[in-house]
């Protein structure tokens, strides 16, 4: 089937099979009357290798096709016995939910640590959420209720007051939670309750939501912090590479950009959406706006979908790999999410791409074939599974030691000082 989707649910969702012949595969709602998934695997093919083509088949068929691993078979069975619970429903978020829950039982040892790593991270989220939108509530009202200093409130203030004074940390968020609770018009403990709710369903995107470029919070916060370092990485080494690379780079570029363009423009309609006193003022107003969350953090899980693996691949390649580096840019040009009409609608007049991008991405499939195959070398791949890691919070830490250190905070003191001051009010 040529690859021109419509929608994310058109397209699919990334599975996360192991086995090397499915690495790639995605599951989505049958296009025809059928009771069952239909699988999506990519496949290039026709004489020229001008067009992009997955090979559909039924997602029950997926271990007759090829031999699945243990830990595969497992979850190819899970994802069949959610479709019945389900009622067919299937995103992103919810196939992490079943990989995980695979991975911390099916898993091999490195696979189950990383899974219980990953869920305890998942939980700590939802905590650091409730600071980080505090704190963006914060920001946003400081003009307003006369304290400049919430302006520096931000996520560093918090981690740095956490490590230093949890008494200072746990005074000014209370200072944060009484004046914010005055400008939205209700009380502090009504504020703190929907505060604790919409951490938990922020918690995947909170890091991209109030725009902190550490993408500390949220697992798909990482996430697209995983995909700008990959990106950054790309655009740097595309400089002193063959021509033939250079423009596969350049499609890539835009690719990532449209994506990740569409993802930051669905964040900014959340955080709108989270300052808007217009969804506190009614319990309905108020499920219109966890509606407005649940609906846009699927499409930024959409949006991001997939990435991750790619970036990985990249990471696990050393600074001398260079042959390796020139065929994984081949099979990314190849493998990599198709924009769908709907992010091309969003974000085509943020994203200049001089052309066609699938036309862009055949043209040089198929120029560049002569030097690329469907094949990783084995070398490169066990390097991809013994860095798995990286698709956790950890690795993402790990990548941004590569980055310049951030500045120390400064003036956290003060800023505490003149927030608990504030009209000489108890923070009580």
């Amino acid at each position: 089937m040529s690859v021109r989707y419509k929608s994310f649910e058109d397209r699919g969702v990334y599975v996360g099979f192991q086995t090397r012949a499915v690495e790639l595969c995605r599951c989505r709602m049958p296009r025809v009357e059928l009771d069952d998934y239909e699988a999506l695997i990519p496949n290039w093919s026709g004489h020229d290798h001008s067009s992009s083509n997955d090979l559909v088949m039924q997602f029950m068929d997926v271990p007759r096709w090829c031999t699945l691993n243990r830990r595969d078979e497992m979850l190819h069975t899970s994802v069949e016995q959610r479709r019945t619970h389900m009622g067919g429903h299937l995103d992103p978020i919810m196939m992490r939910d079943v990989r995980l829950g695979i991975d911390r039982e099916f898993g091999d040892e490195v696979g189950r640590k990383l899974a219980e790593n990953e869920l305890e991270i998942s939980r700590v989220d939802v905590q650091n959420a409730f600071l980080e939108i505090l704190a963006m509530f914060g920001r946003n009202y400081s003009e307003q209720i006369g304290i400049d200093e919430f302006r520096r409130v931000d996520h560093r203030v918090l981690k740095t007051l956490a490590e230093e004074s949890r008494d200072s940390l746990t005074r000014l968020v209370r200072v944060l939670a009484r004046t914010v609770s005055r400008e939205v018009g209700m009380t502090r403990e009504l504020l703190q309750e929907r505060l604790d709710v919409l951490s938990t369903f922020a918690a995947p995107i909170c890091s991209i939501v109030t725009h902190d470029e550490s993408r500390d919070v949220g697992y798909l916060s990482r996430q697209l912090g995983l995909l700008e370092i990959f990106h950054i990485e790309l655009l740097d080494y595309a400089e002193t590479a063959v021509h033939e690379a250079r423009d596969a780079i350049n499609v890539i570029d835009i690719n990532i950009r449209t994506f990740s363009e569409y993802a930051k423009a669905r964040a900014m309609h959340i955080q709108n959406a989270l300052l808007s006193v217009d969804f506190y003022v009614s319990d309905k107003r108020y499920k219109d706006l966890l509606d407005i969350i649940a609906r846009e953090r699927i499409k930024i899980s959409y949006a991001l979908d997939g990435w991750a693996s790619h970036a990985t691949r990249w990471m696990a390649l050393g600074p001398d790999d260079l042959e390796e580096r020139e065929k994984l840019i081949g099979f990314v040009l190849r493998e990599m999410p198709s924009p769908t009409v709907e992010v091309e609608e969003e974000v085509s007049h943020l994203v200049q791409g001089g052309g066609s991008l699938m036309s862009l991405r055949g043209r040089l499939v198929k120029e560049m074939h002569s030097w690329m195959d469907d094949s990783l070398d084995e070398a490169l791949y066990k390097r991809v599974m013994d860095s798995r890691g990286m698709d956790t919070a950890k690795g993402h830490d790990e990548l941004k030691k590569k980055k310049k250190p951030e500045k120390p905070v400064e003036g956290i003191n003060e800023i505490v000082k003149s927030a608990i001051a504030y009209k000489g009010e108890s923070p009580f």
